[in-house]
């Protein structure tokens, strides 16, 4: 009897190591896919980052190779060259350097998201006199903006986000449409008791296809095509766009048939302030 309970004794403390054998097994299987992921993740990161590296410099140095170029025409010609001449080359420098500026914006704008550094300074801004002072700024020798804005509509927005975001987004429409296409920006109220004013970009581009149309906000997303053509870019204006829209209580999406020649339309909400009628209604 003695001999049955030591042997049963010996049988329950074997079958009690083999099952932490086996669950140490899973385990180190369950820590190494673990490892393994992390390891994948890692390499994407890396790669992420060289590409992001290359195409910063990319941009970078396409821009400031062009300011360089006209300054030294100016330099060496600037005498010999009649004043229109000397005009077009100071504003093609100039516009060089507005490029400069909105990539470095943007780059150090991603690696800001997710920290309070920086408060937002919300004011209440007339949206069309807004807009047309933000474009007056913006070089488009290429290409006719259009403005469809109400007058009386007042935002409640960042005034140098809303810019950067304006920038990001009109600058990629005179990248993608064909030149001496027209580009329109509008705003619309769909409800007077609506306390958002929606925002339209429309420009005359080869449109975006539906799969990759959740693509665009994200960090680093580049299209199929603008890895084969010769748009430049950094894959971060629309998602430092997407961040600043959102922090300052909207939203940003895009409309688009995917069909060349009848581009795209990019659109974000901001909080407007409302008539008096409209609040003496309300209450």
């Amino acid at each position: 009897m003695l001999v049955i309970i030591i042997e049963l004794g010996c049988f329950a403390l074997l079958h009690h190591f083999l099952e932490l054998s086996a669950a140490a097994k899973q385990q180190s299987l369950q820590a190494e896919q673990q490892l393994n992921i992390a390891y994948e993740h890692q390499q994407q990161l890396e790669i992420l980052r060289d590409q992001f590296l290359m195409s910063v410099s990319h941009e970078l140095r396409t821009p400031l190779t062009e300011v360089k170029g006209y300054i030294n025409l100016l330099l060496e010609y600037g005498n010999k060259i009649d004043d229109e001449t000397r005009a077009a080359f100071m504003q093609s420098a100039s516009y060089g350097c507005d490029e400069l500026e909105l990539i470095i914006s943007n780059v150090l704008g991603s690696s800001r998201i997710g920290q309070e550094i920086k408060p937002l300074s919300m004011q209440e801004l007339p949206l069309l006199s807004t807009i047309t002072e933000i474009c007056e700024h913006i070089y488009l020798e290429e290409h006719t903006l259009r403005l469809a804005i109400p007058a009386d509509l007042i935002i409640l927005a960042d005034r140098q986000q809303l810019r950067q975001v304006l920038r990001n987004l009109i600058s990629n429409a005179c990248k993608y449409s064909p030149a001496q296409t027209l580009i329109e920006i509008s705003a619309l109220v769909e409800d007077d008791s609506e306390p958002m004013v929606r925002i339209c970009l429309q420009d005359a581009g080869p449109g975006i296809a539906a799969d990759e149309i959740p693509l665009l906000f994200h960090k680093f997303s580049r299209l199929k095509r603008d890895m084969m053509g010769s748009v430049r870019g950094t894959g971060l204006g629309l998602y430092i766009s997407k961040q600043f829209v959102e922090g300052m209580g909207g939203r940003i999406w895009v409309e688009s048939a995917g069909v060349a020649g009848q581009g795209s339309c990019f659109c974000f909400t901001l909080k407007r302030l409302l008539p008096v009628t409209s609040i003496k209604k309300d209450a």
